[in-house]
Formats: C-alpha cells, structure tokens, sequence
C-alpha cells in the first residue's frame, strides 16, 4: 500500500506542475497555474513523508532486513 500510495502521489504532483505550466502560457489562467505549482509542491513534500511512515512501519514490524538492503543499494 506504501509504494501505491507513493506513486499516486507521484502522478498527482506531476500532473499539477504539467497543468500549472500550461496555464502560464495564458495571462488569463496564471493564477490558477501558480495554485497547481503550490498543489503539486505540496504533494511533492507528501513523498518523503509516506516513505519514512513506510519505514517506521517496517521498524515496528521487525523488518530491519529490508531498511538494511535498501540503505546498501
């Protein structure tokens, strides 16, 4: 559910800045855009904050196996 949720956001964040930068092209949807920039850099912040839930979980779970390989990788 940690890597779905991950990806969403990652879509979602992408998707704001793509649509933020096409209304910069018109003067009349400029504010708009910067509400999507300000949107998709808020989901942006969101993706640290899943993994390290993420990771807590995994500590609580006992699964320090998995947080060691991916802190070699």
């Amino acid at each position: 559910m940690y890597e779905l949720g991950f990806t969403v956001v990652d879509f979602l964040a992408s998707f704001q800045f793509i649509a933020g930068s096409v209304l910069f092209f018109y003067p009349s949807t400029t504010e708009l855009g910067t509400w999507l920039f300000l949107v998709g850099s808020v989901f942006f912040g969101v993706k640290p904050s899943i993994r390290l839930i993420r990771e807590f979980h995994l500590m609580w779970l006992g699964d320090a196996d998995v947080l060691a390989e991916r802190a070699t990788e």
